[in-house]
């Protein structure tokens, strides 16, 4: 376990190993000549079990209580143990030092405000937590898993995270379930005139963006499905890759990576089929719709983040981020009126973009979950 391998560095280094007096903290405390330092592990698994105003209390009652008579300075680092680090950012104040290690992927997150080393401790511990992650990884087939129980360690209980993959993540799971309510409305509502004429007036058409300005279609053709194999195999590789991907950046940064790609795919449509009527308006309209332009984009950003991570990259390695880009590639391949320019668009748009946004954690860039 990440913790009693922690106290075993820790003791090889003259630290003591201290008990507080609140739950899910411990202390390690090594006296110097003129100050004493001192590491705190915290444990906040969900990032709501304190405010911040009372992680604070907790640090300054722990240098009031080891700085001895006040002449003594404390050189305090405290490492947060959570499943949540997007919560847990909020306790990484410019005060003393802060260091988040993520339950879930075993990841060492430092913030450009936190310090980057603490007498050598960083090397020990992102060797300690990768170590672990390949422990966890064999350990994976038992029939019994990992649990996370948050034990000291002095209790001698090993226990470690269960290595889930959530698939429910809140942007991705309300995209999903605007595209399929617009689909049923589309469908089965007859609404606006029906399925053909709605598409007529959201589809994305380059002669009505570009001569009758028509911008709005651009958007609303993102969340438009020609029928239920469309919206099926779109929505099922959304389901996958869009969770993933949005646990790697967090909520706001998996929607503009989103939204963005889509855009830029729907563009890229427009100036293709511009180009291939020769700017001349067609016999018979030929409406772009669907998600694909956009997913290609999460799989683009997908790939990046994996390649800036050394091929792994929480539950993800390359192996698997084909298996959810042939999900995207079924989608599009499999559904009537491909429209391939979209999705060359939406995928390189999803690699530029994630360039843009994306930071690879514990190497003084903080863990993308704002």
């Amino acid at each position: 376990m990440i913790e009693e391998k922690l106290a075993l560095n820790l003791r090889n280094k003259g630290f003591q190993i201290l008990n507080s007096n609140v739950q899910g903290v411990y202390l390690y405390y090594r006296a110097e000549e003129n100050e004493a330092v001192v590491i705190s592990v915290i444990h906040i698994p969900t990032g709501s079990e304190y405010t911040p105003e009372q992680y604070r209390h907790i640090l300054e009652q722990i240098k009031v209580g080891l700085g001895d008579d006040g002449t003594r300075r404390v050189n305090l680092l405290s490492l947060i143990f959570t499943q949540s680090p997007d919560r847990a950012k909020q306790f990484c104040s410019d005060e003393d030092g802060h260091w988040i290690i993520d339950i879930n992927t075993r990841r060492l997150i430092i913030y450009e405000t936190q310090p980057s080393d603490f007498y050598g401790l960083r090397r020990d511990l992102e060797n300690i937590l990768e170590e672990d992650f390949k422990e966890s990884n064999q350990q994976a087939a038992s029939p019994e898993g990992y649990r996370y129980g948050g034990s000291t360690p002095q209790s001698g209980t090993k226990k470690a995270p269960v290595r889930t993959v959530n698939i429910f993540t809140p942007v991705n799971v309300t995209i999903i379930l605007i595209n399929i309510v617009v689909f049923l409305i589309t469908q089965y509502s007859g609404l606006f005139g029906g399925r053909d004429r709605m598409i007529g007036l959201g589809g994305d058409y380059w002669y009505d963006v570009v001569k009758r300005h028509q911008y709005y279609r651009i958007l609303t053709s993102m969340f438009m499905h020609s029928g239920i194999s469309h919206i099926f195999n779109n929505m099922l590789a959304l389901l996958f890759v869009g969770s993933n991907l949005e646990r790697a950046t967090g909520k706001h940064k998996y929607l503009f990576l989103y939204l963005g790609s889509g855009i830029i795919a729907d563009i890229t449509s427009i100036v293709y089929n511009m180009w291939k009527d020769r700017g001349t308006l067609p016999v018979v309209p030929e409406y772009s719709i669907g998600a694909s332009g956009a997913i290609f984009g999460v799989v683009g950003a997908m790939l990046y983040i994996i390649i800036v991570n050394r091929g792994r990259f929480k539950d993800l390695d390359f192996r698997q981020l084909i298996l959810f880009a042939i999900f995207g590639l079924y989608g599009g391949v499999t559904s009537a009126g491909i429209d391939n320019a979209a999705h060359i668009g939406g995928f390189i748009s999803g690699i530029l973009l994630a360039v843009l946004v994306y930071r690879r954690p514990a190497r003084k860039m903080p863990y993308e979950g704002e």
